[in-house]
């Protein structure tokens, strides 16, 4: 018998609860390594300086916007030019070395190790054994096949958005375990790891959708905070609690025995 929705919640909450402030430094130290990757890749690529000309161009303008912003024919026309005149992103690198994009796609992919040594962080604790940020690193000795596993999936995802939206969903579904099996055993391929994950998602692909739809209020809030304070702050709670319940999910899968909550010493 599968646990549902709010029984998977509610295990990763009282797991959280025995480990909180580990779980929530362990995230934040993730999530700040997610966005320096990020950050690198967008500064290699000349992203950032292209979105900082943008920006310029528009604050040359806020006078005339302001002073438009009861004429709505004004308006628009200050609108469009300010349209006409922003290069797009390939005329605004081109002529730049190719060293910078190459550097920044390479820079990129770090994001798929970094990802599988927290799904290895949150797979041990979802097993009742602590861990450290150091655990943070174990997707590094399986770069390869962290990485592989990341770009096929996404690219067969997006392949099957572009041909249809479900199919695309669908696929991300079926290849949703693949991370987790990869981080159980290391020595499995990236295509045995799909292949796996494909396997145990047959007849539960619903399941688990509505297990992320059941969060869905959460990173709601989590976004407007965001935008509101500018850090991310809810998600450092956010993030181990809904890759828990994913881990727990995934344990039912393989069957793996919960042992429970460590008895309290009297």
């Amino acid at each position: 018998m599968y646990s549902t929705s709010r029984e998977l919640k509610h295990t990763a909450k009282t797991r959280i609860r025995e480990r909180l402030f580990p779980m929530m430094a362990i995230a934040a130290i993730f999530i700040l390594a997610d966005y320096l990757i990020g950050y690198f890749s967008s500064e290699l690529s000349g992203y950032n300086d292209w979105m900082r000309e943008i920006n310029r161009l528009i604050s040359t303008y806020a006078g005339e916007i302001q002073a438009a912003v009861n004429d709505p024919t004004e308006l628009q026309a200050i609108l469009l030019r300010i349209y006409a005149a922003m290069p797009t992103f390939p005329d605004f690198i081109s002529g730049r070395s190719l060293v910078g994009p190459l550097l920044s796609v390479l820079v990129s992919l770090m994001s798929y190790p970094l990802a599988a040594g927290y799904a290895h962080h949150i797979l041990v604790e979802s097993r009742r054994q602590n861990t450290n940020a150091g655990f943070l690193m174990h997707g590094f000795k399986v770069t390869f096949k962290a990485v592989a596993i990341g770009v096929l999936t996404g690219l067969l995802t997006g392949l099957g958005l572009v041909l249809f939206v479900i199919p695309g969903f669908i696929l991300s579904l079926r290849y949703s375990q693949a991370v987790f099996i990869l981080m159980d055993d290391p020595d499995k391929g990236p295509i045995q790891c799909m292949r796996e994950s494909g396997r145990l998602m047959r007849g539960r692909k619903w399941d688990l959708f509505k297990l992320y739809f059941s969060f869905l209020l959460w990173l709601i809030v989590s976004n407007l905070v965001t935008a509101l304070i500018g850090a991310p702050v809810l998600n450092i709670y956010l993030t181990p609690y809904i890759n828990l319940a994913a881990a727990f999910f995934y344990n039912e899968l393989v069957h793996h025995e919960d042992p429970g909550p460590e008895p309290i010493e009297m």
